[in-house]
């Protein structure tokens, strides 16, 4: 399933505010990005939209931190957190508060703390 299809206004977020960033490369990749999956935690009010990206390469591929670089985006009150791996592909979407990000993503989350 892709974000797009589930969550078309949290991508175009995204992609404003990648290139907002000058990063163009990223925000190209956000259109065809498919969902792995999603967790929320209804205490924290906080999630993860875990994203299918390639297979490592093989340099970076028994790193025991896949995540390279997180970048924010949005303002301090919503935020958003995109996390990138050391291939430069998308790995996953952290989000805070955001009840329209939990609203549209509803029947693909698993709830619990995560």
């Amino acid at each position: 399933m892709r974000l797009a299809d589930i969550a078309p206004e949290l991508v175009s977020e995204l992609t404003t505010g990648l290139v907002a960033q000058g990063r163009l490369d990223l925000a190209k990749q956000l259109e065809a990005v498919e969902i792995l999956r999603c967790n929320y935690d209804e205490f924290a009010d906080a999630g993860t939209i875990y994203l299918v990206r390639p297979r490592p390469s093989w340099y970076y591929e028994k790193l025991s931190a896949p995540v390279k670089e997180t970048i924010g985006i949005g303002d301090s009150d919503l935020p958003l957190n995109v996390d990138v791996d050391h291939d430069g592909h998308l790995f996953g979407i952290e989000f805070i508060g955001r009840a329209d990000i939990v609203a549209a993503l509803q029947p693909y989350l698993t709830r619990g703390r995560s």
